[in-house]
């Protein structure tokens, strides 16, 4: 039995509580629910790094203004709390006792999207909100010039009202962008927590001599290999040893490597930098130090003799810790080297890993940030990231629609229904899927490689990317002309999961698919996450049969009783 949701609009008797903003009936039991929406902001008091003004005493008046506060010394958290009414926790509460919530909260809103089309932005969409907060009075003046907030934690819960903040249901958890202070309200734009990811990924060179680089490279990004990525460009810091830099930190190997096409000889590895220099090597040979992320090679020719050319690597790269290699174990790992690996949701790592296996490899030797380098090790295998209502990061892909567990039908949970439009990459359906896969991260015309390399090696290097057999579908071009192709550049090493890629994308798109936007109760919206598979029923739109569809875009509003959220299927 699907569960159905309906919501009264009668106002309620007897609760002695004024401008309640809505009352809905929790299922199965026509009791009403009196909802209050609490946020928490955690800015930084005092001088952050630069003068936000003279830093705002907290006296007596001000206590009562900023409720539940406890007076802090500048250059420390200071917790604020408010709601959309003022709001007491009781006195038995297990998280705060008597807590006040001052009841400032205006507005506040936010929408998380699930990219439809592997060719769009792989984090989560739209997780820009805004909490606007009530400041007719003035109190709140003061707070852009005393309180960074860029950064800082910002949390939105929904509570019943009489329930112990232990119940609280989280709507936002993420950090705030900047105050916006405007005629009668104090507003503060906030971003999910996938905002911290945007910082540098790569450590710079200090110029300073030996693998910190000689003076010149002070600044220069220190390249970064995740996997096992193929013909990784490499630079010379000690020409008169040989020595490369080809990580930041400890590495699981370096499997091959060539200098122009001519390939070395491996002739083992060395604890440190120190041993790697003192270890005995001819011309055409080459050693590591992998705890550091050096190799060292001697030139073919022996003595002092310049490299013919580039000199590339094949490199199973970042192993502090542990080698990782799959999509989702990367893009772990990136966001724990950006500080972010305790807000990852492990189980979706471990799914994700299951549902698409194979080794894969990414090297980067210009700056990027952590967030666009997670983006583009998900890109490649059509997945997306991004945080959950309780600020969680979670990893996932798009799947067709599963067994519905909820109905919404007319006068059950769906108010109306209007028609979509999906990306051109994917409408009205796709013809043909193909996966590229192998990188060569350092491409070589044929006319340029030594005469001397293997015909394979020559065949290598001068393609960026190898080609999975495609998935394709005629029949879909006989009926739709102008069908569009998919083509994604994976990060795979091998042709097996990326033709296995090409088909689960083929499978997914062949059909002719459809979205509608379908404004449903807060209750509806509140009980949903994005991807929950839903079965929705409208006599209009496609949707007179049914269909089972999946939630691609949950939008949240205090100051609204109703959501409009997106489906796909």
């Amino acid at each position: 039995m699907l569960d159905a949701y309906s919501l009264d609009t009668q106002p309620l008797d007897g609760l002695g509580v004024d401008l309640v903003p809505w009352v809905l009936t929790a299922v199965g039991t026509g009791r009403a629910i009196d909802y209050v929406y609490i946020a928490e902001l955690y800015p930084w008091q005092g001088a952050n790094g630069v003068t936000y003004g003279a830093p705002l005493v907290l006296d007596a008046g001000m206590l009562d203004a900023l409720p539940g506060q406890e007076e802090q010394p500048p250059g420390s958290t200071v917790p604020l709390y408010f709601a959309d009414r003022g709001y007491l926790t009781a006195p038995t509460d297990s998280v705060a006792a008597r807590r006040l919530f001052e009841g400032r909260v205006e507005g506040f809103s936010v929408e998380r999207r699930l990219p439809l089309s592997p060719t769009d932005s792989r984090r989560v969409a739209g997780t820009f909100g805004r909490l606007a907060l009530r400041n007719d009075d003035g109190v709140l003046d003061s707070l852009p010039d005393s309180f960074a907030i860029q950064g800082r934690r910002v949390v939105v819960r929904r509570i019943v009202r009489g329930q112990s903040l232990s119940e609280a249901v989280p709507v936002f958890d993420g950090v705030g962008v900047a105050w916006e202070p405007g005629d009668g309200v104090m507003g503060l734009t906030v971003r999910d927590r996938t905002a911290l990811a945007d910082l540098s990924l790569l450590p710079t060179y200090g110029g300073t001599g030996g693998k910190d680089g000689p003076a010149a490279w002070s600044g220069k990004p220190i390249p970064g290999v995740f996997g096992v990525s193929r013909w990784v460009p490499l630079e010379c810091y000690d020409t008169a040893l040989g020595l490369f830099r080809c990580h930041f930190r400890r590495i699981r190997a370096v499997l091959a490597l060539w200098d122009k096409g001519g390939a070395y000889a491996y002739m083992g590895d060395h604890p440190t930098e120190a041993a790697l220099k003192a270890a005995s090597l001819t011309g055409g040979q080459y050693a590591t130090c992998c705890a550091e992320g050096l190799v060292r090679a001697v030139p073919s020719a022996g003595g002092s003799q310049p490299y013919l050319g580039t000199v590339t690597a094949d490199i199973e790269g970042d192993a502090e810790g542990g080698y990782v290699e799959t999509h989702a174990e990367i893009a772990q790992r990136l966001l724990s080297i950006g500080g972010l690996g305790d807000l990852v949701a492990g189980g979706t790592v471990a799914s994700h890993a299951a549902y698409l296996p194979g080794a894969c490899g990414f090297a980067w030797t210009n700056q990027i940030n952590v967030g666009d380098a997670v983006s583009a090790v998900l890109q490649s295998c059509a997945s997306w990231w991004g945080d959950d209502r309780t600020g969680m990061i979670r990893l996932g892909r798009l799947e067709e629609p599963g067994v519905p567990d909820l109905e919404l039908v007319p006068g059950s949970g769906l108010l109306d229904v209007t028609p979509s439009t999906l990306p051109a990459s994917i409408s009205p359906a796709v013809w043909r899927s193909t996966v590229q896969y192998r990188r060569c991260n350092s491409v070589i015309s044929r006319d340029a490689i030594l005469t001397s390399a293997d015909e394979a090696t020559k065949a290598f290097a001068e393609r960026e990317y190898r080609e999975a057999p495609p998935s394709a579908n005629s029949l879909i071009l006989s009926r739709y002309p102008t069908a569009p192709e998919l083509s994604i550049r994976s990060g795979f090493d091998n042709p097996g999961p990326a033709s296995d890629l090409a088909s689960y994308l083929q499978a997914l798109y062949a059909r002719s698919r459809g979205a509608w936007a379908c404004e449903v109760p807060l209750a509806v919206a509140a009980s949903l996450w994005l991807g929950r598979s839903i079965w929705v029923e409208w006599p209009r739109h496609g949707l007179a049969q049914g269909r089972s569809v999946r939630v691609v875009a949950l939008p949240e509003d205090v100051g609204d009783r109703t959501a409009t959220i997106l489906v796909w299927g």
